[in-house]
């Protein structure tokens, strides 16, 4: 299963560095942490390992992520913010092709 160019992103990359800080300082195990939040162990596991291919993180893991483990979601939201705005702003955010407005029929 291929990923998409987001999973190397610069703040999915940094996204995952908080996660997996967090992680090796809550005394956790991938087990516990899977019980916790709901999230699979496998897909933990990929979030999770230093050596794997990076991952997309979705909003709703790593909030799920950070409850888990005791950690204040908005405190990685700030810290994504910030580093965001570090490198450039939104430079290095994929562009949204919005779609045209529907007209109603008869119009």
């Amino acid at each position: 299963m291929g990923q998409t160019p987001q999973s190397t992103s610069p703040i999915n990359v940094e996204c995952l560095r908080l996660i997996r800080e967090s992680f090796a300082q809550s005394g956790m195990t991938q087990d516990q942490l899977t019980r916790a939040c709901g999230i699979p162990r496998s897909t933990l596991a990929n979030l999770l390992s230093p050596t794997a291919q990076p991952r997309v993180v979705h909003v709703g893991q790593m909030v799920k992520i950070a409850v888990a483990m005791g950690v204040d979601a908005r405190e990685w939201v700030h810290k994504l913010e910030r580093f965001e705005r570090s490198i450039g702003g939104t430079s290095s955010m994929v562009t949204v092709q919005k779609r045209a407005a529907r007209r109603a029929p008869g119009e």
